[in-house]
């Protein structure tokens, strides 16, 4: 029986690799392995793509777009999960813009065949809606951090999200990304960013980060990014308390409660 193990790709994002062998054969037709460069748009506001992503190994940042073109992300998208949460939530589309930071590899799929097996309540469909929960959360908690912290803390905060999804420990992201995903300007990024490597947390020349003391970094970033991080673990880690959840969904669907 086909399943994850006879494809290594799906391995390496985290949602395809709970695939169940009867999932795995069903959906892995429908993927294509789509490259994508960085600042590469793939899905915009109001507007349904037709289709949802699954990251490899890139970054995509969800990013709220106001009415004068300004933008500011609030979300990060890696191996992790993926863009288009709005196709299983019933919403089809999204108030936010999805841009991929850096070159590298998704996996994408037809909208409507992800909503055809999210129907089905199978394990699939319990890791989307915990995945969805976790990235809310996530939205959430970066929306409070950009009020109420300093550049310096938020800049922390992003580069360590970043750096999570990324299989290298340099991140390569021009001031431009940088001051369009914080929603400040460029000189600010500049500034903020010369701070932090004046006080030995990174390395920072040519658009070239390099986090030298991950501890002082998560220090800097505030509480949020800790509980970003343990709230992930907590929803997308559980294998078994997912397994259970998943047969008690199934459970509902084939035995539906009266009225």
């Amino acid at each position: 029986m086909f399943g994850v193990e006879h494809c290594p790709k799906l391995r390496r994002n985290k949602l395809l690799s709970t695939l169940s062998s009867e999932e795995c054969g069903r959906i892995c037709p429908h993927l294509q392995n789509v490259r994508v460069s960085a600042g590469e748009i793939l899905c915009q506001p109001g507007a349904d793509s037709g289709h949802v992503y699954f990251p490899v190994d890139c970054v995509v940042s969800l990013s709220h777009v106001m009415e004068d073109d300004s933008a500011t992300a609030v979300g990060l998208v890696g191996y992790e999960g993926m863009v288009g949460i709005a196709h299983f939530l019933g919403g089809l589309t999204m108030p936010h813009s999805a841009v991929s930071q850096s070159g590298g590899s998704v996996m994408r799929i037809r909208a409507d065949i992800l909503r055809q097996e999210f129907g089905r309540g199978d394990r699939f469909h319990r890791q989307l809606l915990l995945y969805g929960q976790a990235l809310m959360t996530y939205m959430g908690l970066s929306a409070a951090c950009s009020r109420h912290h300093s550049l310096e803390d938020q800049l922390a905060h992003l580069l360590l999200q970043i750096l999570d999804r990324v299989p290298s420990q340099e991140i390569v992201l021009t001031q431009e990304s940088l001051a369009a995903m914080l929603g400040v300007r460029r000189e600010r990024v500049n500034k903020a960013a010369l701070k932090l490597q004046d006080e030995g947390k990174i390395a920072y020349a040519r658009g070239r980060i390099t986090v030298l003391d991950h501890e002082r970094m998560a220090a800097q970033a505030c509480a949020c990014y800790g509980l970003i991080k343990m709230e992930y673990g907590r929803l997308l880690d559980a294998e078994e308390r997912s397994e259970e959840m998943s047969v008690w969904c199934r459970e509902q669907r084939d035995n539906p409660r009266p009225g």
